[in-house]
């Protein structure tokens, strides 16, 4: 609220000049009681001008107040009709997360709360597994091509108008399915009555709406987590990596947590929502003298409490819920990290299999090699016979002193060799070498416990 001026939804009326068009017919469902019609009706109305008529309590189902050239006229008389204030508008502009307001005017008083909830629809396949039902951003672009992707939101605002007079208007932009369900399930048990009383029992019928819309939303992503968690651990299970690509998609696995972020910042902003409304629900209406009109207004306003208060604890639920599922899909998450980085231990154990293949290939050619190595070298001496008329070989004193240090040398490195394998695989010698190592260090600390 600004106390210098009212920019008369300047905010509003820029973003709709900026705003994709698209042609959708603007409607109005309204329900009010009026002299006329003391129990109520739903009608539909194309302008907002059937605003104008008095009412005692009248509930106003309107399209989703995005900031579009074709419905702007539409919207700002509906603005000016309730007196709604510019902030209401702005805040969609801007998509608030959370927001609750609630204001005194010359005409009354009112009150608001947006509703801005991460939209998951499941998409299932014959034969396929449970995901996530792309959706485009907005009316004109195309759905992403990345696995469980989405960027739809569920979108609403409330706005509920207490007169002086006490005529009360509950004006709902973009409900949800089971909000309209709920409202609608409302009037028509004519448990309406109470409203006079504290107009905030619509705010508490919003709510018991909106938490189904919530929990419907967490359960979704929860059904299309489940598979992609199992295939991952069946996986680590049986340790099929030749359809590790197949089955791991990190694509995938970084959508579902990003939506689950989402829900959780959703979630919290619902329940500060509650917290708001059972803040604001005293004094909507004036104290009257009446001493049965007290006490039902205080039977009005306790009923009320209790039940935005259980709104809260089913919040709370569904937040405890979500707060699992997250901590799953971090675990799921390090174990296909863990999967993949086992896939490369593999490659290179195989690896080595290879070198160990290349050296038994050397080993075998290793003979004939030395025997060249030796023929070529100064240890032999080959002479001609030209009366005989063939070759002498003769060994030379060098020949035998190279095999006197050879073979010793040998045989020292291959007795190592196996003494070193032995050492590196038997637990046994290194408790040895520790006690052995132990008896030292004990006898110079008892010599220095004798000084």
């Amino acid at each position: 609220m600004s106390w210098t001026r009212d920019d008369e939804y300047e905010a509003f009326k820029r973003a709709a000049h900026h705003y994709d068009a698209s042609s959708q017919q603007w409607s109005l469902r309204v329900w009010d009681v009026t002299d006329e019609n003391r129990e109520g009706g739903w009608h539909w109305e194309t302008s907002p001008n059937c605003l104008r008529n008095q009412a005692h309590l009248r509930i106003v189902f309107s399209p989703l107040h995005a900031p579009r050239p074709d419905s702007l006229p539409n919207f700002l008389e509906l603005f000016r009709i309730l007196r709604i204030p510019s902030d209401f508008a702005t805040e969609r502009v801007q998509s608030v997360c959370h927001s609750f307001s609630r204001r005194t005017d010359a005409d009354g008083c009112c009150s608001w709360f947006n509703f801005l909830f991460k939209n998951i629809n499941i998409k299932q396949g014959h034969g396929q597994q449970p995901e996530v039902d792309q959706r485009a951003p907005r009316f004109g672009y195309a759905a992403s091509t990345l696995p469980q992707a989405d960027y739809s939101w569920l979108l609403s605002s409330f706005f509920l108008r207490v007169h002086e007079d006490g005529s009360v208007v509950l004006a709902c932009f973009g409900a949800p399915p089971e909000v309209r369900r709920r409202i609608e399930r409302f009037v028509d048990g004519g448990k309406w009555y109470d409203v006079k009383t504290n107009p905030y029992v619509l705010f508490d019928v919003v709510l018991d709406g909106l938490y189904l819309e919530v929990d419907q939303m967490v359960w979704n992503m929860n059904v299309i987590f489940g598979p992609l968690e199992h295939s991952i651990l069946e996986l680590a299970h049986t340790k099929d990596y030749g359809q590790l690509s197949s089955k791991i998609s990190f694509a995938a696995l970084h959508n579902c947590a990003k939506h689950i972020i989402y829900l959780a910042e959703g979630l919290e902003a619902c329940m500060l929502a509650v917290d708001a409304a059972l803040m604001n629900s005293d004094g909507v209406l004036r104290d009257t003298a009446d001493e049965s009109s007290a006490k039902t207004r205080a039977r009005v306003q306790q009923q009320l409490k209790e039940c935005l208060r259980y709104r809260r604890s089913l919040f709370r639920s569904t937040q405890l819920r979500l707060a699992s599922l997250q901590k799953r899909i971090d675990n799921t998450i390090t174990l296909a990290f863990n999967v993949v980085t086992q896939k490369d231990s593999m490659v290179v154990t195989r690896d080595s299999s290879v070198m160990k293949m290349i050296a038994a290939i050397t080993m075998i050619f290793l003979p004939t090699t030395g025997v060249a190595a030796v023929a070529g070298s100064q240890l032999l001496v080959s002479n001609w016979h030209e009366d005989q008329g063939s070759w002498s070989v003769m060994a030379t004193p060098l020949f035998w002193l190279t095999w006197w240090i050879a073979i010793p040398v040998t045989v020292c490195v291959v007795v190592l060799a196996f003494v070193w394998q032995w050492w590196a695989h038997s637990e046994q010698p290194h408790r040895e070498a520790r006690r052995l190592l132990g008896k030292p260090a004990a006898f110079l600390k008892n010599l220095q416990r004798g000084k």
